[in-house]
């Protein structure tokens, strides 16, 4: 967010940058799901399938597994449940397969309380909330001026809830590392071949993608706030 004329360039090089980092994140995604959605597993098993499997022999319970709209899988703390997106429900890809082991994996998680989960489920809602409103709040100082010490509060406000955005793209790289490294590790136990279990990792690497660059766009847009407020 630019203060002054001089600093206008280093605000479009920040946000290009950016824009380059997610896009570049989000094709990539797009190509490795595609290609990999077209491969059958060779156990001929759905997703839906895949993941209540995985819930059992993990000794977790029978968790729910819900059917969602397109692109919509996750898992749910809140009623230990899961839910698989319309490519994933009833599917038998590699993607599918690969797609439903993670999401179970967060079960997994959750069932054990790994200490990242919980941190961040509990950190969620605060999160959330600077999330919405850490750029109204930002901008707010830029309206009263950076000068003036009601706009140099808001400013220095929208850059701690910033910050606690940050934290959570921070602390959801594990989460996602750790779902993907227990979804494989069941795979291979299972005995799925290494072709299959290769493509499922390459699927898994790809997703967790867009974690990172989530993470390091925050990062720069975070480091770009602060070197404006020092400049001013």
């Amino acid at each position: 967010m630019p203060f002054s004329g001089g600093s206008f360039g280093l605000y479009i090089a920040v946000m290009v940058l950016t824009l380059i980092i997610g896009g570049g994140a989000q094709a990539y995604v797009s190509s490795q799901l595609k290609g990999k959605s077209r491969i059958q597993s060779s156990w001929g098993v759905t997703g839906v399938d895949m993941a209540r499997r995985m819930a059992h022999d993990k000794g977790i319970g029978a968790i729910p597994v819900y059917q969602g709209g397109p692109n919509q899988d996750h898992f749910d703390p809140r009623n230990n449940s899961v839910t698989l997106g319309t490519e994933t429900f009833g599917q038998t890809s590699l993607t599918a397969v690969a797609t439903a082991v993670h999401e179970v994996g967060h079960a997994c998680q959750y069932a054990e309380g790994y200490w990242f989960m919980s941190v961040r489920s509990a950190f969620a809602p605060i999160a959330s909330l600077a999330s919405n409103g850490w750029i109204i709040v930002f901008f707010m100082g830029i309206f009263f001026g950076a000068a003036s010490a009601l706009g140099a509060f808001f400013i220095k406000l929208g850059i701690v809830m910033f910050a606690a955005v940050l934290l959570f793209h921070l602390i959801t790289l594990p989460v996602e590392f750790d779902a993907s490294r227990r979804g494989l590790a069941y795979l291979r136990d299972c005995g799925m071949n290494q072709g299959e279990l290769a493509a499922c990792s390459q699927v898994l690497r790809a997703c967790a993608l867009t974690y990172v660059a989530a993470a390091l766009t925050a990062l720069i847009q975070f480091l770009y706030m602060l070197l404006s407020v020092r400049d001013n």
